[in-house]
């Protein structure tokens, strides 16, 4: 990470092995896609931010979180209405904005997900994917 850049910031309710799990995880994304805009770990159940690093300024991914959360919640019920829950699992949703990609990544466990945000002009959406499937795939 550049001196002087943002720092991970938790939610107070995470305890230590969390902190040190999820503050690997974004130090290690940080570090493959230094030009991202946000990263962040977000509880499903909840919608509550764990952990996040993001640039200041307009940007508020906690504010979004649980608007992303429930994305995944919706999906999951729609695989199960078309009967496919069984044999499929959502790996992750792009959302394709104007300028940027958001990429939702269930990590192992299933309780909780990455949020990625870049700027299509910095990043190559296949790896970023790839850094995001490497590293919740890491994180078991």
């Amino acid at each position: 990470m550049k001196s002087g850049s943002p720092k991970i910031t938790y939610d107070s309710g995470i305890n230590a092995g969390q902190k040190t799990q999820f503050g690997a995880l974004l130090t290690n994304i940080k570090r493959e896609l230094p030009e991202l805009l946000a990263v962040s770990v977000v509880e499903l159940r909840s919608g509550k931010l764990l952990a996040t690093h993001h640039i200041p300024g307009k940007l508020a991914p906690g504010k979004a979180a649980g608007y992303n959360a429930e994305v995944i919640r919706q999906k999951q019920q729609a695989l199960q209405v078309m009967g496919l829950a069984e044999e499929e699992a959502i790996e992750d949703i792009l959302v394709t904005l104007n300028t940027q990609w958001h990429i939702l990544r269930l990590l192992p466990g299933n309780r909780t997900f990455l949020h990625l945000m870049v700027n299509m002009r910095d990043t190559n959406l296949g790896i970023a994917r790839e850094v995001v499937r490497s590293q919740a795939h890491a994180a078991a």
